[in-house]
């Protein structure tokens, strides 16, 4: 092992053992709140609009989050160079990010809803982050989700990774954020399109060096998921799995008669009831599978083009992916990872199934 091969590999490890032990700290300290102390002051976690909230932001970002940057400061960091994005290339990531999460959503839906549908799981309440979202209130919400949450992710799995890592081979420093960022979440459902924007983050900050381009794709991500999806989807949810499957069988009905009258009134009372609740959701879909559409014509385009550049870092080393990987830190780290998959799945099983 060269000496560059060696600094890559200890530069991995050490930036693999602080997540990890941050993440084992906080998620301890989670549990504790909605173990001990939230029964103790009579809050029952999955039924309050707060709580969730806050016993994510005071383990992890007040309390976590500055330990980790702590342990981090002294390490040897070498940033990449700064480049300005105009407003026009900037606004382009928006729907090459969109096509990012709904390729990787889809993946991680199914894949999802196969483990936890078996035990009788509504979907909707097939992650532990979409429960507390669907019952939160939109204050914690937005300052959780969009606001302080982009920041510490995109500083811990953008900028401290790569300022101490990008230099021994950019490749390897963008799938390793990916995959670590995606790891990160604890659930199929997420880890699909969090690793790819992850790895999207990960080159934008390569390429420009500046760690507030990919905060600010980010929040534009969790705001749109947690103020704009959140309010159009809640109605659409609410509507009665009954009423609409009364909707479905008139429909059925009223087409097979060829316009029978009764069964117009009928539908139309019936619809009433569903429709309303039904629209902004499909609108706000529909736009959505737009921005992605056209994130994917432009992916081909760039692709084909060849305007996605990873250039030769200044220590190069070849084969990095071994030397990122295979060394204890990022066996620590997926170790722990895995360890959160199950208990999250655990949880959600334990607390929404039949």
């Amino acid at each position: 092992m060269n000496e560059n091969e060696n600094k890559m590999r200890k530069a991995y490890m050490f930036f693999a053992i602080a997540v990890a032990v941050f993440g084992i700290a906080a998620d301890g300290m989670q549990m504790l709140g909605s173990g001990v102390i939230a029964p103790a002051l009579g809050i029952v976690p999955t039924e309050s609009t707060w709580f969730p909230f806050v016993n994510i932001i005071i383990p992890m970002y007040v309390i976590g989050f500055p330990i980790l940057f702590l342990v981090l400061r002294k390490n040897e960091v070498v940033k990449p160079e700064k480049h300005k994005l105009s407003f026009g290339k900037y606004i382009l990531y928006i729907p090459l990010m969109a096509a990012l999460i709904v390729v990787g959503a889809v993946i991680g839906t199914i894949l999802n809803y196969m483990i936890v549908l078996p035990f009788g799981v509504d979907p909707q309440n097939s992650t532990a982050i979409g429960a507390i979202m669907m019952n939160s209130n939109p204050f914690w919400r937005i300052l959780t989700a969009g606001i302080l949450a982009p920041i510490v992710e995109e500083m811990i799995f953008r900028k401290f990774l790569i300022d101490r890592t990008y230099r021994y081979g950019e490749w390897v420093a963008i799938i390793t954020s990916g995959l670590m960022f995606g790891l990160f979440h604890g659930n199929l459902a997420q880890f699909f399109f969090a690793t790819l924007i992850g790895g999207l983050f990960a080159y934008i900050y390569i390429r420009t060096g500046q760690v507030w381009y990919t905060i600010g794709l980010h929040m534009i991500l969790n705001l749109s998921t947690s103020v704009i999806t959140m309010a159009t989807m809640k109605p659409y949810l609410s509507v009665d799995q009954e009423t609409f499957t009364e909707y479905q069988n008139i429909s059925q009905q009223y087409l097979a008669s060829g316009g029978d009258p009764a069964l117009q009134e009928r539908l139309m009372s019936v619809a009433g009831q569903v429709i309303p609740k039904m629209i902004p959701f499909m609108i706000w879909s529909g736009i959505i599978s737009q921005v992605a559409l056209a994130g994917i014509v432009l992916w081909i385009i760039f692709l084909a083009k060849k305007k996605v550049v990873i250039k030769k870092a200044p220590d190069q080393v070849e084969k990095g992916m071994k030397y990122a990987w295979g060394n204890f830190g990022m066996i620590l780290f997926v170790l722990y990872c895995l360890v959160m998959f199950v208990i999250n799945y655990i949880s959600i099983i334990g607390t929404f199934g039949a």
